[in-house]
C-alpha cells in the first residue's frame, strides 16, 4: 500500500519527539539518582510571581501615619539614658521570653541631624507591654532570633526629624516598633498577619523591605511599602 510522503515525515516527526522526551525525563532521573535529590528538587518548577497586595490587602479605615522611611543611621553606643536602670527593670518584669531589655532600649540611643531620642516618660511605660508580647510571639512562632529593633519610642523632636514621620506616629505613644528579625521580610509579617487573625491582638502592622513594623493601636490597619 503506497502511504502518502506527508504522512511518512509527519509519524517520523512524533517518533522523533518522543524520544527527545524520553530522553529528557531519563537525564532528570539519572541526574536525581547521581546527586541524591529529593523529588522536589530534582526538576525545578519556575513559580509565578504573587501580587504584593495578596499578602493581606489593606485594612480600610483612617489613613496609615506612618514614615515612607527610616533612618539608616546606626543609634550612637555609650550614651546613657535617663532612668536607663529602671526602664530595663520594666522590661524585664514582663517575663518575654526572647526579646531582652537592651534589645528594647539601644534604639532611643539614636540621633538624627542632631537631635537624640530619649526612653519613653514613666507614664508611658506600661503602653509598650501589648507591643512587646507580639514581637516575642512573633519570634516565638518565626523560631529565629531577632536581629534588631529599629525603632521604638520616638519623642516629639526626634520623631520630627525621622522622614515621613507623622506628628502622631504610634512610636511618640510607645506603643509601636520596628523589627528585623533573622529571616525575610515577608515571612516576619505573614507570621504577624496571622496572630492578628487569631485574635493575640488588634493594630497595625506595615510590610517594609528591612523591616515590619507593628502596633497595638487597638484596630486593624495594614500596609506595605516595599
Amino acid at each position: 500500500m503506497n502511504i502518502p510522503r506527508s504522512i511518512v515525515r509527519r509519524r517520523r516527526f512524533i517518533e522523533s519527539g518522543s524520544v527527545l522526551a524520553l530522553g529528557a525525563v531519563s537525564s532528570a532521573l539519572a541526574a536525581r539518582k547521581l546527586f541524591n535529590l529529593p523529588a522536589s528538587e530534582a526538576v525545578p518548577v519556575p513559580r509565578m510571581a504573587v501580587r504584593e497586595a495578596a499578602l493581606d490587602p489593606p485594612h480600610p479605615g483612617p489613613p496609615v501615619e506612618e514614615p515612607t522611611a527610616e533612618p539608616s543611621a546606626t543609634p550612637p553606643t555609650g550614651r546613657l539614658l535617663e532612668s536607663e536602670d529602671e526602664y530595663a527593670d520594666f522590661i524585664s518584669s514582663l517575663e518575654l521570653r526572647h526579646i531582652s531589655p537592651h534589645e528594647i532600649i539601644d534604639p532611643h540611643r539614636g540621633m538624627v541631624n542632631g537631635v537624640a531620642n530619649s526612653l519613653p516618660p514613666r507614664e508611658m511605660w506600661e503602653k509598650l507591654a501589648p507591643t512587646l508580647r507580639v514581637a516575642d510571639e512573633i519570634r516565638e512562632r518565626l523560631g529565629r532570633p531577632l536581629c534588631r529593633v529599629t525603632s521604638a519610642y520616638r519623642c516629639p523632636d526626634y520623631n520630627a526629624v525621622i522622614p515621613g514621620a507623622v506628628r502622631r506616629s504610634y512610636h511618640t505613644r510607645n506603643q509601636a516598633l520596628d523589627l528585623v528579625y533573622f529571616c525575610t521580610t515577608r515571612r516576619a509579617y505573614k507570621v504577624a498577619v496571622r496572630l492578628r487573625k487569631e485574635g493575640f491582638f488588634r493594630g497595625g502592622i506595615g510590610l517594609y523591605p528591612t523591616f515590619i513594623h507593628i502596633d497595638t493601636r487597638g484596630y486593624a490597619a495594614t500596609w506595605h511599602r516595599v
